[in-house]
């Protein structure tokens, strides 16, 4: 604090003293206006926590948090406009403008984005190259086996005790954050009034490195799991040309885009820390094939095409028509990464095709036509189409999981793929009538009707929606907005079945009782919500008032409910078989989403009681809803789920099998301010503080809380579903400045306390199923404890922890 003080005093006498009385000069033929902010932030931060710096740069340092630059020549009216925010640190904003009015304009900006995730991840890895991260060494297992049993537990506990000794030696800081620079630069030329010609260019960059998994096993009980970084190396280069010509009563403009997306790195390879492999072999022996090294695809190259045509026209009886035609094509070519690292172990080596071949073509095409057939009338007819055809081949793939085969190189059958080309069109077309009224009201009626058709999809969708809204100003203090929406969405004949084009299976693989192309992909009762039945409500109130000058109030409510029943009924997915539990039948409840709603009202009040003094203040609330459904049931017995009907992990054909989830988010959101002239003209202090008070809960029913029979499961049951603890999240600011104005300069002193708090079941080292080993770094699953896949090697929990933040800034605004 020291520190500030002394560099504060520095800082306000510089200005102070550099005041002096000019003689007035003659008005130049260039005017230039502008103003600087600089000044000295301290930061300190009581748990060096990332939240606090999440989207934004703060420093112990000197820098410019604002400053602005104007000229303008008086006779050609030729203008420079230069502004700047945060200038010399990662979220700092640049903006600049120059043109002549009605012949030329040009823009350049240049905006960062920080996103700090972390700054307290550890992980074994050092960066060897782009994309590839190796350890100093593996973790010594000596009990090989992926495929555990209860009788396995001392096998895989002593292991658990080698990767907490690994991790105390060989574990070290990493950054864990990414940087966002955005550019842009574009240049309008007229010719005339009648024609402008355009040219942008616009540059994205993003890097870093961001959490990820690295999970190696051939299903997920068999998995040995470790959380790692991920290399960010983006670059996203776009060029738009534009033309524009302005008949009078029409106008015409042309646009192409080109987009270029570049990921400087393409694969991201990571050393196995559980394998032991020999020297020059690719995988290490267990009772599996486990590949020494992880392998997988970062975000591929890919290139984007856009050209668009616009054109708008006056009619007869005062009427106008828009129209624009567009047509997009995305292409991606990239080299396909091998169906694993190991590869030389493979029974099937070669992939289908070496590289992508993946294209789409968009066509899009809308229209408005916008009338006044009557004083006080107006009325608007819309129609859109958005046709998305993937031309991309599809192909038969055996894909492994997570870079493990069995020791004879083949991999399960049920990994046997083939990717779809999805596509589809959609249709939107209506109409609105609104009517001008006395007491400066409206009122306004319409609809529309949404078509949607897809390929490889289960439903298409055919959705209809009305809108009403009345916008009135009785009086010249209050005014009043209200709207109402309801969607009737109907998903048709939901064909569940045609999920099964996604596997290919030879004759023999039919006898597996898990195989999707016979049996069923997802559960019968099931219905995606995208393309389900639904009904949609939403209603929205906002009324404002301002009895005198000096106050305002404004208040809000919305509320919006979704509904997704599909009238699901009991199916028999096996009928036609030949199998012999063919006439096996589902519950016929629906399962996935069947609720959604949310809340939102809120309340704002400004007041200047006097001269000197103003107060504002806001109270917001906003609650979500939603009601889950699904079945826990054995996917090992699709084909015969008779064999399994009083088992824990039972049938596909038992209710009691279904659990709920409902879910229940709530956020208060408050704030109070203050701006008070102490010495007008001479003295300035403004305050404010904000809270914002979140709670998230999960409620569980049915199956997991107790047995299908009713008997309650344990806590720590391989099948147990328990209502986690309530998320809470908190957050308090509270912002005071001090701002003394001296002629063309203002001194200025600022603070900021942030307290944030954070209580998340998701990121503890500690719950009723859930135990860490040495360390949070090394979590275990308890309810299984020899599967492998129950454990996790992390890095690290509470990686944004709860924070108490003091921010102080003093400095100086100079204008000129």
């Amino acid at each position: 604090m020291k520190k500030l003080i002394t560099l504060a005093a520095a800082l306000w006498a510089a200005p102070v003293l550099a005041q002096t009385q000019a003689t007035p000069a003659p008005t130049p033929a260039v005017q230039t206006s502008g103003s600087i902010v600089s000044g000295v932030q301290q930061v300190d931060n009581t748990t060096n926590s990332s939240k606090l710096t999440e989207y934004r740069d703060l420093q112990d340092s000197f820098y410019v948090p604002a400053l602005t630059f104007g000229a303008r020549h008086q006779r050609t009216g030729v203008f420079f406009d230069l502004s700047g925010a945060n200038v010399s640190r990662a979220d700092q904003t640049i903006l600049a403008s120059a043109g002549r009015p009605g012949a030329w304009n040009a823009q350049v900006s240049w905006i960062g984005v920080p996103h700090n995730y972390s700054n307290r991840a550890v992980t074994p890895y050092i960066r060897r190259g782009p994309g590839l991260f190796e350890v100093p060494a593996t973790v010594p297992i000596t009990f090989k086996k992926l495929g555990t049993g209860s009788a396995d537990t001392p096998g895989v506990l002593a292991s658990d005790e080698l990767i907490a000794a690994y991790q105390r030696a060989f574990l070290t800081p990493t950054p864990l954050g990414t940087q966002t620079n955005t550019g842009h630069a574009g240049l309008t030329w007229s010719g005339s009034d009648a024609v402008s010609l355009g040219i942008a260019y616009d540059l994205r960059d993003k890097s870093g490195l961001k959490p990820t998994f690295g999970p190696i096993g051939d299903r997920p009980p068999r998995t040995l799991n470790i959380q790692l970084t991920e290399p960010v190396d983006y670059r996203t280069n776009d060029l738009t040309l534009s033309a524009e010509h302005h008949g009078g009563a029409y106008q015409v403009r042309a646009e192409y885009l080109f987009s270029d997306f570049a990921n400087r790195i393409d694969t991201l390879q990571w050393e196995n820390v559980y394998a032991t492999p020999a020297a020059g072999a690719t995988y290490d022996v267990w009772d599996r094939a486990v590949s020494a090294y992880g392998v997988r695809p970062l975000p591929p190259d890919n290139r984007y095409h856009h050209a668009s045509v616009t054109f708008g026209g006056d009619l007869p009886g005062s009427s106008r028509v828009t129209a624009t035609a567009a047509y997009g094509r995305m292409e991606q070519n990239e080299t396909l990464v091998p169906y694993s690292y190991n590869s030389d172990q493979l029974a099937v080596k070669s992939l289908p095709r070496s590289t992508a071949d993946a294209l789409i073509d968009t066509l899009n095409f809308t229209a408005d036509y916008v009338v006044s057939p009557a004083p006080g009338v107006n009325v608007r007819a819309f129609y859109r189409r958005y046709d998305l055809n993937n031309d991309t081949p599809s192909s038969q793939w055996q894909y492994v999981t997570s870079d493990t085969s069995n020791l004879n190189g083949n991999v399960s059958y049920a990994n046997k793929r083939v990717n779809l080309p999805y596509a589809w069109d959609r249709q939107n077309m209506g109409a609105e009538a609104t009517w001008r009224l006395p007491r400066r009201s409206t009122l306004t009626f319409g609809y529309e009707h949404e078509g949607i058709g897809r390929e490889h999809r289960e439903a298409d969708t055919a959705e209809d929606i009305f809108r009403a809204a009345w916008r009135t100003r009785a009086a010249q203090w209050i005014s009043f907005d209200a709207r109402f929406v309801q969607g009737v969405r109907d998903g048709g004949v939901y064909e569940n079945a045609v999920t099964k084009a996604g596997y290919w299976y030879s004759p023999s693989d039919a006898n597996d009782n898990n195989n999707p192309a016979l049996t069923f992909d997802n559960h019968p009762d099931m219905r995606r919500f995208d393309v389900s039945d639904r009904l949609r409500r939403q209603v929205d109130v906002k009324v404002n008032l301002t009895p005198r000058d000096i106050v305002a109030v404004s208040a809000y409510v919305r509320y919006r409910m979704d509904d997704f029943d599909s009238n699901v009924v009991a199916s028999q997915p096996l009928l036609g078989s030949g199998l012999s539990d063919q006439a096996a039948t589902t519950p016929g409840d629906q399962l996935g989403r069947l609720k959604d709603a949310r809340t939102r009202y809120g309340i704002d009040a400004f007041v200047q009681p006097g001269p000197r003094v103003s107060l504002n203040a806001f109270l917001n609330f906003d609650k979500g809803t939603a009601l889950e459904r699904s079945i826990e049931f054995n996917e090992n017995n699709k084909a015969n789920p008779s064999a399994v009907a009083v088992a824990e992990l039972g049938p596909w054909t038992r209710a009691s099998s279904q659990w709920t989830a409902d879910f229940d988010d709530r956020t208060w959101s408050a704030g109070l301010g203050a701006a008070l002239q102490i010495v007008p003209e001479r003295l300035a202090f403004n305050a404010d503080y904000t809270l914002s008070l979140t709670r998230f809960d999960i409620t569980y029913g049915g199956y997991g809380t107790a047995n299908f029979d009713g008997t309650p499961f344990p806590a720590t049951h391989q099948f147990a579903f328990s209502s986690p603890p309530t998320v809470r999240e908190d957050l308090h600011v509270l912002n005071l400045r001090v701002e003394v104005p001296l002629k063309t300069v203002m001194l200025v002193a600022g603070y900021s306390y942030e307290k944030y708090s954070l209580l998340d079941w998701q990121q503890s080292p500690s719950a009723p199923w859930v135990e860490s080993v040495g360390a949070d770094t090394l979590l275990r699953d308890t309810s299984r404890s020899y599967q492998w896949g129950n454990r996790l090697f992390n890095l690290g929990t509470y990686l944004a922890p709860g924070y108490g933040a003091h921010i102080g800034f003093v400095g100086f605004r100079y204008r000129f």
